[in-house]
């Protein structure tokens, strides 16, 4: 008995097997009429994709190739072309009508219709090339016409395949880029543009943020590429259907506009668009900078007689989402600007430098606001044991001051300047940019806390090593650097050069002190190591120049004695 009941089961599932069998080799021989005619089409290659397939979004078509494997032999693979008509048609089961179905809409219909008619419920149903149409792009493009594209791509692919949406002051592109793209509709050539008609054509600049789609449905549909290029919204930029009508309207120069300045990453102009609100001006400029203060901004707006203006107040609590809803939702108007202000010295790195011999140089922080020498000093380290006092020094790299007399006599010739302005022109020339007077000495080794000035940003604190030398120049007979020694006066330094030579102006010697380089007479100073001793030559006056100054003189004195003179005398004629 138990063994008549499995001859019996085993009948039953070699019957349904074959029945699967045959069923699978008529959709074989279908499938093999189909592909025939598929080989004619040149259908393109698989398109580069943008991410995975929504089945819930895919929308299928004319065109699109399905991948149908029933039961657990994958070798029997069965692919079908939606036809023309929107119609899989199926060996068994008929044709089912999936145009316009999502692509799990078409799976479930597909997987109904099979599973009644075979016994294997293990049915598998894939989407496995997609198909190909035309879509229609006009208005402001280079190349307006039809397109070919595939179910994945987007507006702004269409734009690219028509040669751009038309920018101000650019040109159409050298090559028509249909011409690249396999499996579709080669354009006719086109003539080469006049320069006439290439003028026209800048003056038709395109809109980036109103292109308009037309569907069959006659769905309502805008795509803002500017936006989507900006900040990846894939939701401004949507996916194309079989028929689409892509325009792109022409913006003139003086079309609406909205604008945003201050503290976001780009400010600017944009075309306005009916329906923008702040959120989307903040995300044209690509949002806040660092230092923005986001919890205030001021929307200008053009009153209804087109001169007043107002300003609103627009204030959020980041914390409250309710608020921050209400602020970014907030509509705008043509020619609106929004104003998004700065936090006063956010961030501000305020650093200056050590350099020399201390024992950490480096950069240091002023984190302050009356951060003193003495302070940076100890944050280095404190100096070296080659730390050269008397020579170091600071430079303040801040914005130079303008001085206006130094730029007027620097455009002059020495002789017509006087002697003032030769004096001044002179002293400004020779003196270093930026140089600090501090006198290190007398605030670190004898402790004169004056002498401790407040440091500012980009301050450069330069100590030198010690030199242990005097460098004496000018009118001496063996002019060069000696050797310092302490407690000695200058003549000592003097001798060490082989003294004066013939046209020495001794009245004249000056000390150059080492790192401020100030320049002091003998008699104020001591020479210190690093120190210069300047011995200047004698001028001699020429003797005839001297002359003809006094004879001037005298002339000119003696023309006013007999002014005088003349004056007394008909003065005391008239008394008579």
């Amino acid at each position: 008995m138990r063994k008549n009941v499995l001859l019996l089961l085993l009948l039953f599932i070699g019957v349904g097997s074959s029945q699967d069998a045959i069923k699978l080799g008529g959709l074989q021989d279908l499938q093999n009429k189909v592909s025939k005619k598929s080989a004619q089409l040149q259908v393109p290659e698989s398109p580069e994709l943008d991410g995975a397939l929504d089945e819930k979004s895919y929308r299928v078509g004319p065109g699109d190739v399905v991948s149908v494997i029933v039961g657990e032999d994958f070798a029997s693979e069965q692919q079908v072309m939606v036809s023309p008509e929107g119609l899989l048609v199926l060996p068994v089961g008929g044709s089912i009508d999936v145009n316009g179905l999502t692509l799990a809409e078409m799976k479930d219909q597909v997987r109904r219709v099979l599973a009644g008619k075979y016994f294997s419920q293990d049915i598998y149903i894939s989407l496995v090339r997609l198909r190909i149409f035309r879509v229609t792009v006009n208005g402001a493009v280079y190349y307006p016409g039809f397109v070919s594209v595939n179910a994945m791509n987007r507006v702004s692919d269409a734009l690219v395949l028509a040669g751009g949406v038309i920018l101000p002051a650019s040109l159409p592109q050298e090559e028509d880029p249909r011409e690249k793209l396999p499996g579709t509709r080669k354009p006719q050539p086109e003539e080469t543009l006049t320069a006439e008609e290439l003028e026209e054509l800048g003056r038709q600049v395109g809109s980036k943020r109103n292109v308009i789609i037309k569907r069959k449905n006659g769905e309502p549909l805008r795509a803002d590429i500017l936006k989507y290029e900006v900040s990846g919204d894939l939701d401004s930029n949507p996916y194309l259907l079989d028929g689409d009508v892509i325009i792109v309207e022409s913006v003139q120069e003086d079309m609406a506009q909205v604008s945003i300045y201050g503290s976001v990453r780009s400010p600017g102009d944009f075309e306005f668009v009916s329906g923008d609100c702040i959120h989307d001006l903040l995300v044209l400029s690509q949002g806040f900078r660092l230092d923005a203060d986001s919890s205030r901004m001021e929307l200008v707006r053009f009153q209804s007689d087109g001169r007043q203006v107002e300003v609103i107040e627009i204030s959020i609590d980041w914390n409250d989402e309710s608020s921050v809803k209400a602020a970014m939702s907030t509509k705008l108007r043509a020619d609106d600007r929004l104003f998004v202000r700065p936090i006063s010295n956010f961030h501000q790195k305020r650093t200056v430098e050590v350099k020399g011999e201390v024992r950490y140089p480096g950069k240091y922080a002023l984190s302050k606001n009356a951060t003193k020498l003495s302070d940076i000093i100890q944050a280095a380290g404190g100096f070296t044991h080659e730390a050269m006092l008397n020579g170091a020094y600071i430079v303040r790299n801040g914005p130079e001051k303008e001085d206006r007399e130094f730029d007027r006599l620097d455009l002059m010739l020495v002789n017509e300047m006087d002697d003032q302005e030769k004096a001044y022109y002179r002293a400004r020339a020779r003196e270093i940019k930026g140089l600090i007077s501090v006198n290190f000495t007398a605030l670190f080794s004898e402790g004169k806390t004056e002498h401790d000035i407040s440091l500012i940003d980009q301050d450069e604190i330069i100590i030198p090593a010690k030199e242990y030398t005097v460098n004496v120049i000018g009118q001496v007979k063996n002019p060069g650097i000696v050797t310092y020694e302490s407690d000695r006066k200058f003549d000592y330094y003097l001798g060490k050069a082989g003294g004066f030579s013939t046209d020495a102006w001794r009245k004249k010697v000056r000390i150059v002190k080492a790192g401020g380089g100030e320049i002091l007479a003998t008699s104020e100073t001591t020479v210190e190591m690093g120190d210069t001793i300047v011995v200047p030559q004698k001028v001699e006056k020429d003797f005839w120049e001297a002359f003809r100054d006094y004879a001037y003189i005298t002339t000119q004195i003696g023309t006013i004695i007999m002014v005088i003179a003349q004056i007394n005398y008909w003065s005391s004629l008239q008394k008579r």
